[in-house]
């Protein structure tokens, strides 16, 4: 059979349309991007992950649709999640990337994980994950929760393969041991390790985590808290939370629950551009947003080196 994969969003390869393709391919079928001058396929799959990206126009009637843009319950079945992802139709890309655990033990109001996968539960060991590539990108929503063992196996493993891991989704400070950090600082990592500062009341949690990081051997400013804005705090709990992270000699990173928000628009831009953040007061910032300052932002990149 001849198929087409179409990645309606995101920046990085789709990881079910490179499990897709990985199955296809081993069954003997012809796989390429979707590409309508091309065709005629005998399926096509299309995956995208925010509800707002526009369809492609081009889509077949009986395309196959998958991903949390669509439906977050579609599972790929058929054995194709246990597929090791092939990553030669995006050639450009050089890292590994998949999820050793899927699950969390919280149930955040702002987060579709809980109903979407469940309790969380050990799904893959970094043998299942590496292709042998450089990096691997854990996506695990939470694998702090994981049972030490295996965050111990999964970092063991990646080291003695010189395999650098990234913690895309950031460590539960809440749950940070002194055991973790201790195996943090024995394993080849990103140069940052990210967490969140979700709210206010997390406040002795974040303080606890970066004491222990710092015990371990890891300085505050290779630490990164994401700080969610817009889901049930107030700008004044926003600035307090930014505010905290940066007098602990760590960096803040503003996640804004609505991107279409002008005020969480504003201070996201302010809080994540480091020169402006640096720089100017938020008061000063938003006089000067329009007219003195680039409006860019800098992003966390954990692919980068």
């Amino acid at each position: 059979m001849k198929i087409g994969l179409a990645q309606v969003d995101g920046k990085w390869p789709n990881l079910a349309l490179a499990k897709l393709a990985a199955w296809h391919r081993e069954h003997g079928d012809e796989v390429s991007i979707f590409d309508p001058l091309f065709g005629p396929y005998d399926r096509v799959f299309a995956s995208k992950v925010f509800r707002e990206t526009p369809d492609n126009p081009y889509l077949p009637w009986d395309v196959r649709i998958g991903g949390t843009g669509y439906d977050p319950f579609i599972e790929l079945g058929g054995g194709t999640e246990e597929a090791r992802p092939d990553w030669s139709l995006w050639p450009w890309w050089k890292k590994d990337m998949g999820f050793s655990t899927r699950g969390c033990v919280r149930r955040c109001g702002f987060c579709i994980v809980p109903v979407k996968e469940g309790r969380i539960r050990i799904v893959a060991e970094f043998g299942d994950l590496s292709t042998g590539r450089s990096d691997l990108i854990l996506l695990d929503n939470n694998l702090t929760a994981a049972p030490i063992e295996h965050f111990r196996a999964v970092c063991r493993d990646a080291t003695k393969a010189g395999v650098r891991i990234v913690f895309s989704q950031g460590l539960d400070a809440r749950l940070l041991t002194d055991e973790h950090a201790a195996i943090l600082r024995r394993t080849k990592t990103e140069k940052t390790i990210r967490m969140a500062f979700d709210h206010v009341r997390d406040e002795e949690a974040v303080r606890g985590a970066v004491k222990t990081m710092q015990a371990a051997g890891w300085p505050a400013s290779r630490l990164m808290f994401f700080v969610l804005i817009g889901f049930d705090s107030t700008p004044e709990e926003d600035m307090y939370r930014v505010e905290v992270v940066r007098s602990l000699g760590a960096d803040p990173f503003v996640m804004k629950y609505n991107r279409h928000d002008a005020y969480q628009t504003r201070f996201a831009r302010w809080v994540n551009n480091v020169v402006a953040f640096n720089a100017m007061t938020w008061a000063e910032w938003q006089k000067s947003f329009k007219s003195r300052l680039p409006d860019t932002e800098s992003t966390p990149n954990p692919v980068a080196t």
